[in-house]
């Protein structure tokens, strides 16, 4: 008899325990251990800088040690996957953007995790401000330029990975002015720019958190900016829109997010968290000497952006015809 009773009772204690940890949640036991931001891209990105500094600021409000830790591999994929199919406890937490968020996805149906059913957003933290940028040794200081030296000789370019944002910004320039370059690939941001730097790609479309030291010292030239306005830290620079490509622009990301169904009252602490980490003075001002545009925006914003986001560049990848490789 007891025996038959036994799975109820099993099921009974687990239902204990789950309400148990809901009440502690609600209560503001929340987090009572150190909470990780997994970056799915190497150290010295943008993302990899950007997560650093907001999780700095956010240990200080939740008054809990928040670690970043770096899972590159497959344009930020692998780490993406691991936070996916983590506990869904607020305890793993993903800092993501285009090339894991919106592009790979787009690029290929069966990725091993779906971003709107296997995520949760947090906050849009940060937009990235993009330059187009060549190797001191090529002869061209416009982007009119480096298109007909591109048209006269079959140019390289790296990015931060294939199906990445950089690496898409770049097809996209292909594709509007009809040139050919090689896509050379790299596992993040850092290898790229080394290999710009010692000219052994020609070119790249690359944040200005990671060029701008460089460009300042004179490693590596820049010609124009890549986003819709121009860049904060290099005003001088036209928009490669307004240098001869009408339209052109591109826009990365930078965001929070949490496995799907993490409850409702750690996303809305974790999104406190973000956003008034955001409004630190010191922080923000840190963000804009990085070249990197603060945002500080609520999980809703970061939903909306998603959105927005698969529905530009889907019919551009598409008509483009550009793949995974």
């Amino acid at each position: 008899m007891k025996r038959r009773h036994f799975p109820a009772l099993v099921g009974l204690v687990a239902t204990c325990v789950f309400s148990a940890h809901v009440s502690a949640i609600a209560q503001g036991a929340f987090p009572d251990r150190p909470i990780r931001i997994v970056v799915p891209y190497p150290p010295g990105g943008a993302t990899d800088v950007s997560a650093r500094l907001v999780a700095g600021e956010m240990a200080k409000l939740l008054a809990q040690s928040v670690i970043v830790e770096n899972k590159p591999g497959v344009a930020g994929v692998i780490g993406t996957d691991l936070v996916a199919k983590s506990p869904a406890d607020g305890y793993t937490l993903v800092f993501g953007g285009a090339g894991n968020l919106t592009l790979r996805p787009i690029m290929d149906p069966k990725l091993s995790y779906k971003v709107d059913k296997d995520l949760a957003p947090i906050s849009h933290v940060v937009t990235y401000d993009h330059l187009l940028v060549v190797r001191n040794g090529l002869p061209a200081r416009t982007v009119q330029e480096f298109l007909k030296v591109a048209k006269e000789r079959k140019l390289s370019y790296g990015s931060s990975g294939t199906g990445g944002p950089q690496h898409l910004a770049m097809e996209l320039l292909k594709f509007m002015t009809h040139t050919e370059m090689t896509h050379v690939p790299y596992k993040g941001e850092s290898p790229a720019i080394l290999d710009l730097v010692g000219e052994r790609v020609d070119a790249a479309i690359i944040s200005t958190a990671v060029a701008g030291q460089l460009i300042k010292g004179g490693k590596i030239r820049a010609i124009a900016a890549a986003n819709p306005y121009r860049s904060r830290i290099f005003p001088e620079l036209p928009t490669i829109s307004e240098a001869g490509v009408p339209g052109y622009e591109m826009e990365a990301y930078g965001g929070l997010l949490a496995p799907a169904n993490t409850p409702a009252p750690v996303l809305a602490k974790l999104q406190r968290a973000a956003m008034d980490a955001m409004k630190a003075p010191a922080l923000q001002q840190q963000f804009i000497d990085g070249g990197l545009i603060p945002i500080g925006g609520t999980s809703a914003d970061l939903s909306k952006l998603l959105q927005k986001e698969r529905e530009k560049w889907a019919p551009i990848i598409k008509s483009s015809g550009v793949t995974l490789e």
